[in-house]
């Protein structure tokens, strides 16, 4: 059994990383994406960190994913939002992606028309982020 890793952590991003890559079902659905996309954890307490992951994605592939301690500075053309409950019910499928995006459990802060022309590409990322095995 593979062990658990910390979500979010570099251990977890190069986990993703290669997942992704390794993923044909998903380069299919993202053939036509560029761009990137930073998976952020909201600080717990004002003046807190928000620790994420920056992935950079390109026409199916993971170009790379960076583990950042403190995301708060990071430019990203997309930006998924959650508190780190929100990103573990999510991480382990308890909530669907969409759902979660629709009704706030995750915020998104980009291009939504863009988002939306690519919405099984994202929920294909989702799964694959999803069978990574992390701590509860």
């Amino acid at each position: 059994m593979p062990s658990l890793m910390k979500f979010p952590s570099a251990e977890w991003a190069a986990a993703l990383y290669a997942a992704l890559n390794a993923n044909a079902e998903y380069a299919e659905a993202a053939r036509q994406w560029e761009g990137d996309i930073l998976l952020r954890v909201t600080a717990a307490s004002a003046g807190g960190v928000a620790p994420g992951v920056h992935l950079e994605l390109e026409h199916g592939a993971c170009r790379g994913a960076t583990f950042e301690p403190d995301s708060s500075a990071v430019s990203s053309e997309f930006v998924f939002e959650g508190s780190a409950e929100n990103w573990g019910k999510l991480i382990r499928r308890e909530v669907d992606p969409v759902g979660a995006i629709m009704n706030g459990t995750i915020r998104v802060k980009g291009n939504l028309a863009k988002l939306m022309r690519f919405t099984r590409a994202a929920k294909i990322l989702v799964e694959t982020a999803g069978a990574i095995p992390v701590d509860p």
